[in-house]
C-alpha cells in the first residue's frame, strides 16, 4: 500500500455576497471590491495550492456555488481551475450538496477529463498509480435541495482493491449542531461503510470526528458572515499505510481572504473616552498583527462590557458612530481592519443590589423588574398590554414574531438599563 496525499475542501459557496453588511460597505470602496471577490480568491488559492502541493487528487465535498445565485461566473472560474488541474494530472472529485443539487440550473458546464461529479446514486472511481490501485474514491450527490435521505448508508467498501479507500459526502451527522440537517446519518453509519477516511462538507466549522478512521469536515473556504470567524481554508490530508490500515494526518491550509471576528473589550473602571478609544485601537492592531500573513482584511464585532462611569456615554448610538469613525484609519493597513459593528454591553459603576435599597423611582423600578424577571406571570401582566398594540396591529402580525422567554428578558435588562440612564441623579 502507497501513502497518499490529497486536498479537502467545501462549501466554497462562490459568488455569493456577504451577509449582515451595510449597504455603504457592500456597495463602494477597495472593501466592496475585495468582499465581492473573496469567493473567487479562495477558490484561486486552492487551486494555486494543488498546482504547488501536486497531490493525487482534489475533493469538493459540496455547496461549491449556491442554485439561487445561477452564477455562470462561478461555474466557469471552476471549469477554468479544472482544467488546470488536468495539465497536471490532477484528478478532481466533485459532490453536489444541498445549495447546489443536481436537479439545480448548476450543470451546463462540460467538465474536462480529470473531473468526476458524482451523481445521486453510490458511485466509486480507482486512482492507479504506475499501473497498481492507489485508491477508491466514493461519492454521492444530493439530487435535491432537501436531501432527506441518510445517504451515508449506501457507501460500501470496494473489497477487489486493497487500497485507501475515500467517502466523499456532504451531511450533517449527529450531534453537529446545524439548523439545516441534509442527508442526516450518526458517526456509526460512516464507520459501518469500511472507510479509511471521509471527506465530509456542509457544516462550515472545521472539524475532525474520528481519527480512525479519519472523518473530517475541512469547514468553509471562506467565512460568509460573522458567526464564521476566524481564518477559514481546507486540509491537505496525507494517508500513510499502517498495520494493515492508515493514519491520516491533515494540515490546514489558509484560503479564505477575509477574516471576521467577534472581540471583547473589558472597561471595568475606565472613565475617560480617550482611555476607550487607545484600547480599541490596540485590540483591533494586536488582532491583525495575529492574524496570518494571508489574510487581506479583518471584519471585526467589538462588545465593550465591564461597568464604567461611562456606561450611558456609550450607549448613546451617536458615541458609538463616532468612536468608529475614529478608527477608520485601520483599514490602510495590512490586513486592514473594518469595524464591522459596535456592541455595547457595559454597565454602570452603582451595584444592582443598591438600587434595589433606594426608596426613590428609581428603586422601586427596580424592584418591579425584578419580580417580573422572576415570575412569567408579572411580566406578561406588565409587558403583555404594553406590547398589545404592536403584535396586534393588523398589518404588523403579520411580519413580527412575539419574542420568547429569553428575548423578553433581554428587553427587560435593555429597559432596566434605560431607567437608570433616565432616572438617577448625576
Amino acid at each position: 500500500m502507497d501513502a497518499i496525499r490529497y486536498i479537502h475542501a467545501a462549501d466554497l459557496h462562490l459568488d455569493t455576497p456577504f451577509q449582515g453588511l451595510s449597504r455603504e460597505t457592500a456597495q463602494g470602496g477597495h472593501l466592496a471590491r475585495l468582499l465581492r471577490d473573496a469567493t473567487f480568491t479562495a477558490l484561486e488559492r486552492l487551486f494555486r495550492l494543488c498546482e504547488s502541493e501536486k497531490p493525487d487528487f482534489l475533493v469538493l465535498a459540496g455547496d461549491i456555488y449556491n442554485q439561487e445565485n445561477y452564477s455562470v461566473k462561478a461555474q466557469l472560474r471552476l471549469r477554468d481551475g479544472c482544467e488546470r488541474l488536468n495539465r497536471l494530472g490532477i484528478r478532481v472529485f466533485l459532490a453536489h450538496g444541498n445549495h447546489d443539487p443536481l436537479d439545480s440550473r448548476l450543470n451546463a458546464v462540460e467538465w474536462p477529463d480529470n473531473v468526476t461529479v458524482f451523481g445521486a446514486e453510490p458511485e466509486q472511481r480507482l486512482l492507479e498509480k504506475n499501473g497498481r490501485p492507489l485508491a477508491v474514491v466514493h461519492g454521492i450527490s444530493h439530487a435535491k435541495a432537501r436531501e432527506g435521505r441518510n445517504l451515508a448508508r449506501v457507501f460500501q467498501r470496494d473489497a477487489r482493491h486493497d487500497c485507501f479507500q475515500l467517502g466523499v459526502l456532504h451531511c450533517t451527522v449527529e450531534g453537529e449542531s446545524k439548523a439545516d440537517r441534509y442527508a442526516p446519518c450518526s458517526l456509526d453509519d460512516l464507520k459501518s461503510a469500511g472507510m479509511d477516511a471521509w471527506a465530509l462538507g456542509h457544516v462550515h466549522e472545521r472539524r475532525v470526528l474520528s481519527e480512525t478512521p479519519f472523518i473530517a469536515y475541512p469547514g468553509n473556504a471562506q467565512g460568509l458572515h460573522v458567526n464564521e470567524p476566524g481564518p477559514r481554508g481546507c486540509l491537505l490530508v496525507t494517508a500513510t499505510p499502517k498495520g494493515g490500515s492508515y493514519v491520516c494526518d491533515a494540515a490546514f491550509r489558509l484560503l479564505g481572504p477575509v477574516q471576521w471576528e467577534k472581540l471583547e473589550l473589558n472597561l471595568d473602571g475606565v472613565s475617560h473616552l480617550d482611555e476607550v478609544e487607545r484600547r480599541l485601537n490596540q485590540l483591533l492592531e494586536d488582532t491583525a498583527h495575529a492574524a496570518d500573513t494571508a489574510c487581506e482584511a479583518i471584519m471585526a464585532r467589538v462588545t465593550l462590557n465591564g461597568r464604567t462611569t461611562l456606561d450611558a456615554m456609550l450607549h448613546d448610538a451617536a458615541s458609538q458612530e463616532d468612536l468608529a469613525e475614529r478608527l477608520r484609519h485601520l483599514s490602510s493597513g495590512m490586513p486592514g481592519v473594518w469595524l464591522k459593528d459596535l456592541r455595547v454591553e457595559t454597565r454602570p459603576l452603582t451595584e444592582h443590589s443598591e438600587y434595589l435599597q433606594r426608596e426613590d423611582l428609581l428603586g422601586e423600578t427596580m424592584r418591579l423588574a425584578g419580580r417580573m424577571r422572576e415570575s412569567g406571570e408579572i411580566m406578561q401582566e406588565i409587558a403583555g398590554p404594553a406590547l398589545a398594540p404592536l403584535f396586534g396591529h393588523t398589518r404588523l402580525r403579520r411580519v413580527l414574531t412575539p419574542p420568547d422567554e429569553s428575548q423578553m428578558q433581554a428587553l427587560l435588562q435593555e429597559a432596566e438599563r434605560l431607567c437608570v440612564d433616565l432616572l438617577e441623579v448625576r
